[in-house]
C-alpha cells in the first residue's frame, strides 16, 4: 500500500503555502577575501598591506545607501555604518620606535645620517653629551615641495626651566653665595651650571651672577618667550635644514654676539624626512641618555626608552674589539631594565668606523697571513716592477737630455753658419769658424780641456765632459773663440793661412747640420714616446697594486668584522649569562646550580643583529663627503660598508607589527561582511519553516546562545584567575620575601654615599648635587641613583620572576584563552546547525556561517598578540615605577639635605639622610612596591574588560549571525521587518557582491597598477555622503553621455501623491521628444532647505526590479489628485520640480513591459531649472527610467522585494496576490489597486531618494 504524504498545515490548521525554492536567493561569495585571512601567515606584509588599502575601500563603497537611510529608525543603517567606522579605523599604519644610544664619538650622528641616506641632517653642537636634547626621525607626509624636509624644535616649559635654574644656581654657588671657584673647571658641577647659565644669559658676567636670582633671570623677555613653545622650520634640502637646526642646537664657544643659546632649553627635536627606510612606519629617535642633567629632556629619553620596539647601540669597532665587547658596553642596570621588558630580542648591535683599521696589525692579530700572503706576494712584485720601471724612465729621461744638449749645440752652429753666409752675401770674406777656433786653441795654454795629448787620453766622454765643473769656463772660451773668429774673419791679415768659404761650402754645411738637427729630433720624439708607454706601464701597476692594498684592506675589515660580531653575540649572551646567575643566587643560593642554563644562552648569541659600518665609505660611495679627503679604500661596495643592510634591518623591524595589524584588520573585515552578507540577504521571508518551526527554532537557538554567554564568562574568569595566580607566585610573593632584607640594608646603603672617598663615598659637592636633583645625578664620576640603590635588594632579585611571568607565563594563560574559546565556538556552531542540517535546507545559511566560523578563528587567534601589547605595556609602566616612587618618599629629605649651608653642612646632610632612612625605611620601600602591585591590579582590570568586551562582542553577532541565518529573523516581531528595511537590506546586496571581486588581483599577485579601485564616482559618494545624500556608483556613468538632454525623466505614479504639496509649479515638463511620463511628488520629513542641486548631483541611477508589490501611499488614496498626461503640460520656463526625501515606495514591473519599449528611457542626469520659493521645505522626488532588459545595475534603495517571486535576475514577474500575504492594511491595498489603475500610462520606474539643497533666492 503506498502511503500518502498529508499536505502541510501551519499552526492554525490551514494549508501552508507551498514551500519557495531557494534558487533565486542572491549569493554573496566572499571566498577570495577569505582566502586572504586563512593564508596571512603566509603571505608578506606587502600583501597584506595592499589587501588592506583594497578592504577599506570596499568599506567606504559600502557606505552609501546605508548614509542615506542612517537616519531612519526603522532600519539598522546606523548600526552597520558604525560598525564599518570601527573595522575602518584600525587600519591605521602600526609606528615603530627604534632607540639609538651610544656614547659619546661613537658616530651616532654620522650612521643615522648614512640611513636616512642624507650626508648631514642631524644637527650637533660642541657640548658633552648629557647636553644633548632626543631627536626623533620620521617620515615626512607632508605634500608641499617648499615642506620635503620639516623639523619641530620643543622647548621646555617656564616652570621646568625655572627648577632646573634653581638646581644650577645651587651648583654654581658656594656657601657663602658667591660663585664657586670650581667654575672654571669645565667637568665639575659648578662649571657645568656656569656653562648653561651663561649659554642663556651671554651678557651676565661671573661677578655680578649672585646678584640675580632664578626667577628674576627666567622671567627675561628673550628667554620668556621660548619657553614652553615649539618651533617649526622647513627646507627643501637636507642642508637648508641642517643649517636651521644648527642655530638652535650647536653651543658656539665664542658667543662674540653676546645672543642667546638655545640648547639648554630644548626639550626635543622632532625632524621630519621623506626617506626611504622610514616609509614603513620606522621612527628613529636619537638618545643621548636617559640621565640628562635636565628633568625634562630625561623623562622623554625614558619615555621613549619605553615605547622602543627596537634598541640600536652604537660603538666604535675598536672599542669592541679591544673591550670585552658587549658585556662592557651594557650596564648591569641596562641589562637588567632589558630582562624587565623581554626586550633583549630587541637589541641590534652597530659597530660604526670600520674604516678606521690599521693593515699590519689587523694581519697579526687576526691571523691574517694565510688569506693576504698571495695579495702581498704580487703586491711586492708590482712594486719591484714599478721601480724597474721607473729606473727605465730616468735613463729615457737622461738620454733625452743628451738629445736636448746635441740640438742645442746644432742650433748654435747653425745660427753661426747663417751669419758666414750672411756676410758673404754682403760681399765679405768669411772663413770656417771651426778652424779659427781650432787655431785659437792649439794658442791658448791651461784652457780647461788641457792639451791635445791630454784630450785623447781623457777616459771622459766628450758628451759627459760638460758638467758643471767647467760649466762657466765654457762659456768664457766660447765667448772668446766667437771673437776671435769675428776677428779672424773681418782682418784679412788674420787668415792669411786659412782658405775663403764659398757660398757653396756655407750652404752644404747648412744643410748638413739641419739634417743632423731632424735626426736628433726624430730621436727625442723616440724617446718621448718611450717614456709616456713607460709612465702607462707604471700608472697601470700602480692602479694594480692600488686595487691588491685594497683588496688586503678589504680582508683585513671583513676579518675584523667577522670577529666582532661573534665575540660581540658571544659576550652579549654571556653577560646575559651572569645577570642571570646573579639574580639565581640571590633568589635562591641554597639550590642554585651553575650547570644548569637558566635559557638557551645560544639562541641569545645567535639571534642577536650586530652590523659592522662605515658611513664615511658610505657616504663617499654615495658621491658625498666632497670636501673631505677621504680613502674609502677597502670598500669595493656599497654594500661592503653594511649601512645598505642596516636599512633593510630598520624596515623588516616594522614587519611584525605592520603584519600583525594587517590580519587583525582582515580578521574582522572578513567577519564584519559575513554579517553584513547574512543580513542583506535576509529579508525576512526566506525562511520555508511554519510559525511553530520558526518559534521553535529561535527558542533553541535563543537557549544555546544564552549557554554560550555563561561558558564564554566562565572562560575569562578562569583566565583572568591564572593570570593574577601568576602575578601573586611571581611577584606579590617576592615582594614579601626580600622586603626584609632591602630594609636591613638601606641604612648601611646610605651610610656608604657619605663615607669616605677610599670607601666609595662621595665628595661633598657631589652629595649635595645629587639630593639637590632628588637623588639623580649624572656627573664627572658618573650616574648615582640613591633612589634605585635603595630598592636594589628588590628589584634585582625579582627580575627573573618578572620576566617569566610576562614573556611565558601570561603570554600562555592568553593563548589558552584563545584555545578554549574557539573551541566553545566551534561546538557552538555545530550543536547550533545540526537542526538545519538534519532537516536538509537552507545550506546557503550553514555555509555562510561556515565562513563566518573561520573568520572568527582567525580574530581570535589574533587577540592574544594584540592584549600581550597590552600588558607589556603596562608591565614597562609598573616596573619603571620603584625608583620613582622612592623618590618621592625620600623628596623632603633631599631638599633638607641640599638646604644646608655654613661650617658642618656636610656631617648635617649626613645625619639627615641616615635618619630617615633608618627610621621610615620599611614603609619607603613598601609605599614602592605597593604602587608597582596598584599598577598590575589596574592592568589586571583592564585586561579583563578587553577579555569581556570581546566576549559579549562575539556573544551580540552570534545572537545575530545565527538567528538571522537559520531563523530568517525574529519571530517576536509579528509584523516582520518593516518595509525600509527589507528595501535597504535588497539595496546592500550588490554592493557587497562587488567588495569579494576588488580581493582577486591582490590574491593572484597581479601588479597594484591594474588594479583601479577608485572609481570616478567616489568623490560624489563622499560629497553626497556629507550632505545627506545617496548617489549610486553606477549613476556616474551617466555625466559622460554627450545625449543627455535627449531623455526624459519618468515621474511617480500619481495614486501616490500628496495633494499638500502639488502644485502646477511643480510639474517638470518633458522634452518634445520625450516619452509619456506621469508626475508626482510623495510627503516626507520635513528637511532643511538646502542649495539647488547640481545636474550631476541629482543623478542617480536606474534600478532593476522586478516585482510587483503593495505600496504604501503617503496620503490616502482619496486625496490623490488628477495629474494631466504629460503632453497635457503647457512648458513652462517658470516651472520648478522639487526634491524630496523619498521612503519605502516601489514600482511594478509588469508596467513598464505593458508600457512598451518605447516608453522605456535611459538613465540620464535631470537637468534642473532655478527653483521656485516656496514656503517651508517641499521635497521632490528625481526619478529615472530604467533600461528595460538591463539587470547589471544594483537594486535601488527605495525598491521592494516581492518575497515570493521567482529570479529578480531574470527578470520575472509574479501577481500581486502573492505580495499582499504579510500586508493586511486597507491602504496597501488601495496602493496595490490605484497602481493597477495608472499601470497603463506609467513606465516601470525606480527612485533613490536625496536630500535637498538650498536654492538661492
Amino acid at each position: 500500500m503506498v502511503s500518502v504524504k498529508g499536505e502541510p498545515r501551519d499552526d492554525r490548521g490551514f494549508n501552508a503555502p507551498p514551500a519557495p525554492t531557494y534558487d533565486d536567493e542572491p549569493r554573496i561569495n566572499l571566498q577570495r577575501l577569505q582566502e586572504l585571512v586563512n593564508d596571512s601567515e603566509k603571505r608578506s606584509v606587502h600583501v597584506l598591506e595592499r589587501a588592506v588599502r583594497v578592504g577599506v575601500k570596499a568599506l567606504e563603497g559600502l557606505k552609501g545607501p546605508l548614509e542615506a537611510a542612517k537616519n531612519n529608525e526603522d532600519t539598522s543603517a546606523a548600526q552597520w555604518l558604525k560598525l564599518i567606522s570601527d573595522v575602518q579605523s584600525r587600519a591605521k599604519p602600526t609606528r615603530t620606535i627604534v632607540g639609538v644610544v651610544g656614547n659619546t664619538g661613537a658616530g651616532k650622528s654620522s650612521v643615522i645620517s648614512a640611513v636616512l641616506d642624507e650626508e648631514r641632517l642631524l644637527a650637533t653642537n660642541c657640548m658633552r653629551a648629557c647636553t644633548a636634547s632626543p631627536t626623533e626621525i620620521s617620515y615626512n607626509d607632508s605634500q608641499d615641495p617648499n615642506e620635503l624636509y620639516r623639523a619641530e624644535v620643543e622647548f621646555i616649559t617656564l616652570a621646568e626651566w625655572l627648577k632646573e635654574l634653581q638646581e644650577l644656581y645651587s651648583d654654581l654657588l658656594d656657601g657663602n653665595g658667591e660663585v664657586s671657584r670650581e667654575s672654571s673647571n669645565e667637568d665639575s658641577e659648578a662649571g657645568i651650571a656656569y656653562a648653561k647659565i651663561k649659554a642663556v644669559y651671554p651678557r651676565l658676567v661671573k661677578d655680578t651672577m649672585p646678584n640675580h636670582n632664578p626667577v628674576e633671570l627666567v622671567n627675561q623677555p628673550a628667554v620668556r618667550n621660548v619657553l614652553g613653545t615649539t618651533r617649526k622650520l622647513q627646507a627643501t634640502t637636507a642642508g637648508g635644514l641642517y643649517r636651521q637646526l644648527q642655530s638652535y642646537v650647536d653651543s658656539k664657544e665664542k658667543n662674540t654676539e653676546k645672543s642667546i643659546e638655545y640648547w639648554p632649553l630644548i626639550k626635543v627635536v622632532r625632524i621630519y624626512t621623506k626617506a626611504s627606510v622610514l616609509s614603513t612606519g620606522v621612527c628613529l629617535v636619537d638618545l643621548p641618555g636617559v640621565q640628562d642633567s635636565n628633568a625634562a629632556r630625561a623623562a622623554v629619553a625614558a619615555n621613549y626608552m619605553k615605547a622602543c620596539t627596537g634598541l640600536w647601540i652604537v660603538a666604535p669597532i675598536t672599542r669592541a674589539v679591544d673591550d670585552k665587547t658587549a658585556k662592557s658596553l651594557l650596564g648591569d642596570t641596562f641589562k637588567r631594565q632589558l630582562k624587565y621588558d623581554g626586550a633583549y630580542s630587541a637589541v641590534t648591535f652597530i659597530c660604526s668606523k670600520t674604516d678606521d683599521i690599521s693593515v699590519t696589525e689587523a694581519v697579526e692579530s687576526l691571523n691574517l697571513e694565510d688569506r693576504v700572503s698571495q695579495h702581498e706576494s704580487q703586491i711586492r712584485s708590482k712594486e719591484d716592477e714599478i721601480k724597474r720601471l721607473k729606473k727605465k724612465l730616468g735613463e729615457l729621461k737622461d738620454q733625452e737630455a743628451a738629445c736636448d744638449e746635441i740640438r742645442d749645440h746644432l742650433d748654435e752652429e747653425l745660427d753661426k753658419w747663417d751669419a758666414l753666409l750672411d756676410k758673404l752675401d754682403k760681399g765679405e770674406q768669411v772663413y770656417d769658424p771651426s778652424e779659427a777656433q781650432q787655431t785659437k786653441k792649439r794658442k791658448r795654454r791651461g784652457g780647461s780641456r788641457g792639451s791635445r795629448k791630454r784630450r785623447n787620453n781623457d777616459p771622459i766622454d766628450s758628451d759627459s765632459g760638460s758638467g758643471s765643473d767647467s760649466g762657466s769656463d765654457g762659456d768664457d772660451s766660447d765667448a772668446e773663440m766667437s771673437d776671435s773668429s769675428d776677428k779672424e774673419n773681418s782682418d784679412p791679415k788674420a787668415g792669411e793661412e786659412k782658405k775663403p768659404l764659398t757660398k757653396e761650402d756655407i750652404e752644404n754645411k747648412i744643410s748638413s747640420l739641419r739634417d743632423e738637427k731632424k735626426k736628433i729630433r726624430a730621436g727625442i720624439r723616440d724617446l718621448k714616446d718611450q717614456e709616456k708607454e713607460t709612465r702607462t706601464a707604471i700608472k697601470e701597476i700602480e692602479s694594480e697594486k692600488k686595487n691588491l692594498e685594497s683588496e688586503v684592506k678589504a680582508i683585513c675589515i671583513q676579518g675584523r668584522n667577522e670577529y666582532s660580531r661573534t665575540a660581540i653575540k658571544k659576550d652579549f649572551a654571556m653577560g646575559i649569562k651572569e645577570l642571570d646567575q646573579e639574580t639565581a643566587i640571590e633568589e635562591d643560593e641554597e639550590n642554585f646550580n651553575p650547570d644548569v642554563d637558566l635559557r638557551d644562552y645560544d639562541k641569545v648569541a645567535e639571534t642577536l643583529p650586530v652590523f659592522c659600518v662605515s658611513s664615511r665609505a658610505f657616504q663617499k660611495l654615495s658621491g658625498r663627503l666632497v670636501r673631505d679627503k677621504f680613502n674609502s679604500a677597502g670598500f669595493r661596495s656599497l654594500e661592503e660598508t653594511e649601512i645598505p643592510q642596516l636599512q633593510a634591518h630598520a624596515q623588516k623591524l616594522t614587519e611584525n607589527g605592520r603584519a600583525a595589524s594587517c590580519r587583525r584588520f582582515l580578521a574582522d573585515l572578513s567577519q564584519l561582511l559575513n554579517s553584513l552578507s547574512m543580513w542583506a540577504t535576509n529579508d525576512g521571508t526566506r525562511s520555508n519553516l511554519t510559525d511553530s518551526e520558526k518559534r521553535a527554532e529561535e527558542n533553541h537557538l535563543r537557549k544555546r546562545i544564552d549557554q554560550m554567554e555563561q561558558e564564554l564568562d566562565d572562560v575569562v574568569k578562569v583566565t583572568m584567575n591564572n593570570i593574577k595566580e601568576a602575578l601573586t607566585e611571581n611577584i606579590y610573593e617576592i615582594f614579601e620575601k626580600f622586603l626584609p632584607v632591602a630594609a636591613d640594608r638601606a641604612l648601611p646603603t646610605a651610610t656608604g654615599w657619605g663615607a669616605h672617598r677610599d670607601a666609595g663615598g662621595l665628595l661633598w659637592s657631589t652629595y649635595r648635587a645629587t639630593c639637590r636633583r632628588n637623588g639623580v645625578w649624572c656627573g664627572a664620576s658618573g650616574l648615582r641613583d640613591f633612589n634605585a640603590e635603595l630598592i636594589e635588594p628588590i628589584h634585582t632579585p625579582l627580575s627573573t620572576t618578572w620576566e617569566r611571568t610576562f614573556q611565558r607565563r601570561l603570554p600562555a594563560v592568553l593563548t589558552n584563552f584563545a584555545k578554549s574559546t574557539m573551541l566553545l565556538l566551534r561546538t557552538f556552531h555545530q550543536e547550533a546547525t545540526i537542526r538545519t542540517q538534519q532537516r536538509g535546507n537552507n545550506y546557503h545559511g550553514i555555509s555562510m556561517l561556515a565562513q563566518q566560523l573561520r573568520a572568527h578563528d582567525q580574530k581570535i587567534s589574533e587577540l592574544p598578540d594584540a592584549l600581550n601589547a597590552i600588558i607589556n605595556g603596562q608591565q614597562r609602566d609598573a616596573n619603571r615605577s620603584f625608583a620613582p616612587t622612592i623618590q618621592t618618599q625620600m623628596e623632603r629629605t633631599y631638599q633638607a639635605c641640599a638646604e644646608e649651608r655654613g661650617p658642618g653642612c656636610f656631617r648635617r646632610m649626613k645625619d639627615i639622610m641616615e635618619g630617615h632612612v633608618g627610621t621610615h625605611r620599611m614603609s619607603i620601600l613598601q609605599a614602592a612596591t605597593r604602587v608597582v602591585q596598584d599598577q598590575l591590579d589596574l592592568m589586571c582590570r583592564e585586561i579583563k574588560k578587553r577579555l569581556q568586551d570581546e566576549a559579549d562582542d562575539l556573544h551580540d553577532i552570534l545572537r545575530r549571525d545565527y538567528l538571522s541565518a537559520l531563523v530568517g529573523g525574529e519571530v517576536a516581531n509579528r509584523k516582520g521587518l518593516p518595509r525600509i528595511e527589507r528595501a535597504l537590506r535588497a539595496e546592500m546586496v550588490p554592493y557587497v557582491q562587488k567588495t569579494d571581486p576588488l580581493f582577486a588581483p591582490v590574491v593572484k599577485g597581479e601588479p597594484e597598477e591594474l588594479e583601479k579601485i577608485e572609481e570616478p564616482e567616489e568623490p560624489k559618494q563622499e560629497r553626497a555622503a556629507s550632505e545627506g545624500l545617496f548617489i549610486a556608483p553606477d549613476a556616474a556613468a551617466n555625466e559622460a553621455d554627450p545625449s543627455a538632454d535627449d531623455h526624459d525623466t519618468t515621474m511617480v505614479d500619481a495614486s501616490i501623491v500628496d495633494t499638500s504639496v502639488v502644485d502646477a509649479s511643480m510639474v517638470d515638463a518633458p522634452p518634445p521628444s520625450s516619452a509619456p511620463t506621469a508626475t508626482s511628488t510623495i510627503k516626507a520629513e520635513p528637511v532643511e532647505p538646502a542649495p539647488q542641486l547640481s545636474s550631476n548631483q541629482v543623478s542617480v541611477p536606474a534600478v532593476n526590479n522586478d516585482h510587483v508589490a503593495p505600496v504604501q501611499p503617503a496620503v490616502e488614496p482619496t486625496r490623490a489628485p488628477t495629474v494631466a498626461a504629460p503632453e497635457a503640460v503647457a512648458p513652462t520656463e517658470a516651472a520648478a520640480p522639487e526634491v524630496v526625501q523619498a521612503v519605502g515606495v516601489a514600482h511594478e514591473r509588469a508596467r513598464a513591459v505593458t508600457a512598451g519599449p518605447d516608453a522605456v528611457g535611459t538613465p540620464d542626469t535631470v537637468s534642473q531649472p532655478p527653483r521656485a520659493a516656496t514656503a517651508g521645505a517641499d521635497p521632490i522626488f528625481h526619478i529615472k527610467r530604467e533600461p528595460q532588459g538591463d539587470h547589471s545595475l544594483p537594486t535601488s534603495f527605495c525598491s521592494e522585494r516581492n518575497p515570493h517571486s521567482d529570479n529578480e535576475e531574470e527578470g520575472s514577474t509574479a501577481t500581486e496576490g502573492e505580495d499582499d500575504e504579510d500586508v493586511e492594511d486597507e491602504d496597501d491595498d488601495n496602493a496595490a489597486s490605484s497602481s493597477d489603475e495608472d499601470s497603463s500610462r506609467a513606465p516601470s520606474v525606480d527612485m533613490d531618494f536625496v536630500k535637498p539643497e538650498p536654492t538661492d533666492q
